[in-house]
Parts: C-alpha cells; structure tokens; sequence
C-alpha cells in the first residue's frame, strides 16, 4: 500500500510521536496514560504472552505512508490470552489512545499466528443479504441481524439506552443506497413526507473478534448519527468512539 514501518520485531525501536517501543512500556512511562475506547488499561511487555498480565505487547510497528503527519501505530497485544491488534494515530494530550484495528488481514494473520488457526474474516455482505428480500416481500419483515434490541450511548445523558426493535406493523421500511452504503430506511407505516431513520448493520473489530454493529444514519445526506451494539458492556465501552469509516484513514 506504499507503506512503511519500523518494528520491534526486527530489532528497531518505532517512534509513535516521542514515544518510543519497547521502552515506554518497560519503563512504565506509559502507566495510566493509555485509553482504550472508554477504560484506562496498563500495558505490559512480553516476549512470549505469557507474564500473567491483562495486556500483554508483544511486538510494535510504526510507519504509514511517506509525508504523513502523524504516524500510524499497531500494538500486536496478548489481552486475557486473545490475540487483538491494537491501533493508534495520535495522541490526546498526555493519554495514548488505542483501538481494534478494522484491517481484517492484520487481524486474522496475527491470530493465526497466536493459535496456529487463522480465522475467516467476515463480510458486511454477508450480514445484509436478506434486507432486499425483507423489504420486497409481502407483509414485510425485519432482516435477520436487525432483529432484536441494540444498545447505544447517549451523550447527553452519559448512560447506555436501548433501542428496541419496532413492530413491523409500525414501520415501512425501503431499501436504497446513498454514499456507497445500501441503507435500510426505515419510516413511519403511515409517514408520506420526511426522511426515515437510515440503518445498516456491519461487522466492527473489538477485542480481537467481529461483531455486528448497526450504524444509524439522518436527514437527506444519510449523516451519520451514532453507532449501537448488541448488549450494554461494549456500547459502555465504545462510548466515546464515534465512526464512520475509520479504516480508510487507518489504511488507504
């Protein structure tokens, strides 16, 4: 991808922005400054996995492409004995953000390397491929992963809501595509005028697995409003991430 990095894996020291790896983690420098999603994590170093710790780093890599302002980092992590690829692009003050990295062949090769297997990755197709079928047949019915209850923050109650799943009665729904997305526009049964609320479920790396996540959309443009998880702990945890397409700067 017209990429370059350094790792520690070749015997380099990356340098993420003035932090430098192995060493910011062995000297503890980075003790109570790293965030991922909502929670406060500490870091250790590992050569094999296998110290005991909640997140274990085995290896870093720092680089991207050529005159890039700020540098992209993967933090190869041991978390509870799961294999998860970690990433960041920069910094928040004196805190080090981190997050699952959305690049499925990171993913998936490293966990192969971790347990001898590599897992298949996982398509938003694949997800989808009942929502023309739901839309078109007679009476409608919600598409399978749209089923059921999702759970999201709100800001400004700073609390997890749930957004239950509608009576079929109750809604319209239509099948369209704005911004390369092939949305669920979901309406009132009885709405003539106005946008729907635009829905589309797709899978999301967290903790080193894919899950499905249902991203909500508004207005005309299909602007992007908030993200909603399947149960309580990851929307508390993913509270303040907010996404749209964030691999494509992560990778492109």
């Amino acid at each position: 991808m017209g990429q370059t990095y350094k790792g520690t894996y070749n015997g380099e020291k990356p340098n993420h922005l003035g932090y430098v790896f192995p060493d910011v983690i062995k000297n503890g420098q980075l003790d109570g400054k790293v965030k991922w999603g909502s929670r406060k994590i500490n870091l250790t170093w590992s050569t094999n996995g296998e110290n005991g710790n909640e997140f274990q780093i085995v290896a870093v890599a720092t680089g991207g492409k050529p005159g890039t302002n700020f540098p992209t980092s993967y933090l190869f992590c041991i978390h509870n004995k799961r294999p998860v690829v970690l990433m960041t692009q920069t910094t928040n003050g004196n805190t080090l953000e981190v997050q699952d990295t959305q690049n499925g062949d990171l993913q998936a090769g490293f966990a192969g390397i971790v347990t001898g297997t590599r897992p298949a990755v996982l398509t938003d197709a694949s997800l989808n491929t009942d929502v023309s079928s739901s839309v078109k047949v007679s009476p409608q019915r919600w598409p399978n992963a749209y089923q059921g209850t999702w759970y999201y923050y709100d800001t400004s109650d700073k609390k997890v809501d749930s957004q239950p799943e509608s009576k079929i009665s109750d809604v319209k729904l239509t099948y369209l595509k704005i911004q390369n997305i092939k949305w669920l526009d979901v309406r009132g049964a009885h709405q003539t005028a106005g946008d729907g609320t635009y829905e589309y479920v797709r899978y999301h790396y967290y903790d080193g697995c894919q899950i499905p996540v249902m991203m909500t959309a508004g207005g005309a443009g299909a602007w992007f409003t908030l993200n909603a998880y399947p149960n309580k702990a990851v929307a508390m945890q993913l509270q303040d991430f907010k996404y749209g397409d964030e691999s494509k700067s992560e990778e492109d």
